[in-house]
């Protein structure tokens, strides 16, 4: 019987095709992508119509397919404002993944959440996902100056200081939480000039007899050294989305 050699080459070259084939046939198999993948919130409504910073917990879950040891990733997340929060990504040896965050939002900002999440492979293969959220925030409204304490005028002491007591209440229709500011303004009558911008607190301090009662206080004093004038004080509030109520105008007269 005769035997037909065939040459070494020829024996390693399909050996080495056949390894190449089945390399591919793997690389295929484990092709970077994902199984399975969700972003939460869903959508975002708040319980409260009270404007005020809230914070949220943001997280991608899911499973990526084909990952290794090398296999790198990064989620973040972003708003209208581009400002840009990594989120913490943690990618287990089974290909299950998460990653998390909190964050801080305000209740009054109309937004998009823009979420991103990327893993890339040593060769460059790179799975992406993004999705987006919109976030409608709360409606707001100005706040209404209800009234207005103070005396219409001050004698001028004769030695040392006399104080002077203000007081104003202000009310919101949502929620005394979104009054950012109260004050009043003292003007000259004659010039028109200013003497300054004060700001009323509801703290329940330094003269204030409850906090957060809608009734905004303060003080100011005169001294022995003082002239006679007459003052136009201007009050005005603002809410936290910069909404102002309609501005109120009284008069002080100092008298000797």
């Amino acid at each position: 019987m005769r035997h037909t050699l065939i040459p070494l080459w020829v024996l390693l070259g399909s050996i080495l095709l056949s390894s190449c084939e089945q390399t591919t046939a793997d690389q295929q198999v484990k092709r970077l992508r994902f199984e399975s993948i969700s972003f939460e919130p869903t959508s975002i409504q708040y319980a409260s119509n009270t404007i005020q910073d809230t914070t949220i917990t943001v997280a991608f879950q899911g499973v990526l397919q084909g990952a290794g040891p090398s296999t790198q990733g990064v989620a973040l997340v972003s708003n209208s404002s581009n400002t840009t929060i990594p989120l913490e990504i943690t990618l287990q040896h089974n290909g299950s993944f998460s990653a998390s965050r909190q964050l801080t939002l305000n209740t009054g900002e109309s937004t998009t959440l823009r979420a991103r999440i990327e893993f890339v492979q040593p060769s460059g293969q790179r799975a992406r996902y993004e999705t987006s959220v919109p976030v409608v925030g709360v409606a707001d409204e100005a706040p209404v100056i209800e009234s207005i304490i103070h005396p219409d005028s001050v004698q001028i002491p004769a030695s040392g200081t006399q104080a002077i007591l203000f007081i104003v209440e202000i009310s919101h229709s949502i929620s005394l939480q979104n009054i950012a500011s109260v004050t009043m303004e003292l003007l000259d009558a004659e010039t028109n000039d200013s003497r300054g911008v004060f700001t009323l607190v509801d703290n329940g301090q330094d003269g204030d007899q409850q906090a957060n009662d809608g009734f905004y206080f303060v003080g100011l004093s005169i001294g022995s050294d003082n002239q006679p004038a007459s003052y136009l004080l201007k009050w005005n509030a603002t809410s936290v989305t910069g909404l102002s109520a309609i501005q109120k105008t009284t008069t002080l007269e100092i008298v000797e």
